[in-house]
């Protein structure tokens, strides 16, 4: 069977084109992603489709079509290489939901997500993924509504992994420096197999861990390089790794709506020679790098994990003092506990989780399928 096939089961669904491109971005655009204290935007000009091709080398994107010539419903398939349980699969993410409200269209798509995941390995496109996940805000109802359901034959969501995504706004003078009993030093080309060898051993641990990214990604990640990287070791060897970068060519995010004191703290610091924080005004872009590629040796205890991430946080902000950005950003899952080394740091955090998707048995999740617990190799610079 074609994926294509399997979505014209479904009413007004069809696999999308790069002929669409305009009519998804004008729809995208109007269906902001709202918390309880921002409205954030999440612009994809010039070209939609770049996004997913940073996630993977195969990916899809299903609309439904409004009957008017627009676009009333997108979500998006990427497939990668990964690791579960330290064996090698392809793992499929679950990504960019949008809908008009429409009484009926949250069911057809719970139901077609629900058959795409059952059906997976009759699917020619899909027959080699094995596993599925997927990112909502927690104040994002209407996506876990329209993705999961406990009625039997609609995918069925597990929590996975929380994590609170924090957007630095800037460090505070005259904070007392911590000693750091790893050296820390930023990556050149000489560092490339060291950085890569690392990489990949730590995430045949992970779950959903990749599988031969670093290299794919160094290759067509606009703007990354091997010098863009930090990592941190001791007389063992690498301990850590990170690499701010910004997908700023194919994606944007907009603010709309910020909260009053933060608007406020922004203007007052404007005022300033040198402003030490920069808060954008509604509608305008964020300029923000995120720490990409951040992963950590299993060797380190919670104590060391936080500790070595103050000692490359603070290295790559001693690098920043005059950088003109709005925040930097990075995913701080629950199990990492990195909240603890951000003493000195004025932020703002909005809370995401990471849930495996599956198709139930009898109403049922297989929890037997999932893999095992802890932080998932995951890129919130990808959604």
């Amino acid at each position: 069977m074609r994926l294509a096939d399997l979505v014209a089961r479904v009413p007004t669904a069809r696999l999308a084109t790069q002929a669409d491109n305009a009519r998804i971005l004008e729809f995208f655009e109007a269906a902001p992603m709202r918390t309880t204290g921002f409205a954030v935007q999440y612009r994809r000009r010039p070209d939609f489709f770049r996004l997913l091709r940073y996630q993977g080398d195969r990916a899809f994107v299903i609309v439904s079509d409004d009957g008017q010539g627009g676009v009333q419903g997108v979500g998006t398939i990427s497939l990668r290489p990964g690791w579960i349980d330290g064996r090698p699969t392809t793992i499929g993410y679950l990504g960019d939901l949008r809908m008009k409200f429409e009484r009926a269209l949250p069911t057809r798509w719970r139901q077609l997500f629900g058959e795409l995941i059952a059906r997976a390995g009759e699917i020619e496109e899909l027959a080699d993924c094995t596993h599925w996940f997927t990112t909502v805000l927690d104040d994002n109802r209407l996506a876990r509504r329209a993705l999961g359901s406990s009625r039997a034959g609609q995918p069925s969501l597990a929590r996975l992994a929380p994590f609170t995504m924090r957007n630095l706004l800037m460090r505070l003078p005259r904070v007392r420096r911590r000693h750091s009993r790893w050296h820390v030093a930023a990556a050149g080309p000489g560092d490339r197999a060291l950085l890569g060898d690392f990489f990949e051993q730590e995430n045949q641990r992970l779950p959903f861990g990749f599988r031969g990214e670093l290299e794919r990604r160094l290759g067509c990640w606009d703007g990354l390089s091997i010098s863009d990287f930090v990592y941190a070791a001791d007389d063992r060897g690498v301990v850590a790794c990170v690499a701010p970068w910004s997908p700023t060519p194919a994606k944007q995010t907009v603010v709309s709506r910020v909260p009053p004191s933060l608007r406020g703290l922004g203007r007052v610091s404007a005022w300033l020679p040198s402003p030490p924080i920069r808060i954008p005004e509604p509608g305008e872009p964020l300029r923000t790098p995120y720490l990409t590629h951040l992963v950590f040796a299993e060797r380190l205890d919670p104590t060391a994990r936080a500790a070595v991430f103050r000692a490359m946080l603070d290295h790559l902000f001693d690098r920043w003092r005059s950088a003109d950005w709005h925040c930097v950003a990075l995913c701080d899952f629950q199990a990492w506990g990195l909240g603890t080394a951000l003493r000195g740091f004025v932020q703002q955090t909005v809370p995401i989780t990471v849930y495996a998707v599956s198709a139930p048995a009898s109403g049922r999740q297989r929890t037997a399928d999932l893999p095992a617990a802890g932080p998932p190799a995951f890129e919130m610079a990808m959604v």
